[in-house]
């Protein structure tokens, strides 16, 4: 039975609310919340070319590119990644856990007094962000009056990690409209070493 369908003088008895906690247990929420996503940042092209962290084009605008929506942006995965205008944040640590959202969350009973400070990693503060190569600027002629379909290749390397995954907005593959359109392409190590780089796809009529 739907929660907002059940009597009221059932829902104000203490007997009532127990029965909607259970019901709510059990079954969840009947009616989720319809909650409006929030509006990406848009920021102006400059000479043609998107910013660091948007996607987009001069005639269109760039805009803000979701990190978090790929390997939860390169945070641990014990916290949450949240998006920022070209870039991205990691959150805090669970209670409990010491460390950060970049670095790592570690259980504060498995540490000596709970300091965890011994297992951080050397040299986190410095580190470097992975190196992005990618297959260079594409420019391909329109095959429609939606553009055209260009690929392209992006890789990333870490000094300490190795080959690490890349993830680009709009994806190799996708249609292009005509003209230039920036490809964000974003990595990460396992230091929450955020690197962005980009591309420039041009569709000629």
């Amino acid at each position: 039975m739907p929660i907002s369908r059940i009597p009221r003088w059932i829902a104000q008895s203490a007997i009532g609310v127990c029965f909607l906690m259970s019901l709510t247990a059990v079954f969840g929420a009947s009616e989720p919340s319809q909650k409006t996503p929030a509006k990406a940042a848009t920021v102006a092209a400059v000479n043609g070319v998107c910013p660091a962290g948007y996607s987009g084009s001069a005639e269109t605008g760039c805009v803000d590119v979701d990190e978090c929506a790929a390997y939860n942006g390169g945070c641990h995965m014990l916290t949450a990644c949240e998006n920022t205008p070209g870039s991205r944040t990691c959150g805090r640590c669970p209670e409990k856990y010491a460390g950060n959202g970049y670095i790592g969350c570690f259980d504060a009973n498995e540490c000596p007094n709970g300091d965890c400070s011994t297992r951080l990693p050397l040299g986190f503060e410095d580190a470097m962000p992975p190196v992005i190569t990618t297959s260079g600027d594409v420019t391909v002629a329109a095959t429609s009056a939606k553009g055209a379909v260009a690929k392209f290749t992006a890789t990333a390397k870490d000094k300490i990690d190795g080959e690490r995954p890349v993830a680009c907005t709009p994806a190799s593959g996708s249609t292009f409209p005509v003209g230039k359109t920036t490809v964000s392409c974003w990595s990460s190590n396992s230091l929450g070493k955020l690197k962005i780089s980009s591309l420039t796809v041009t569709v000629t009529k």
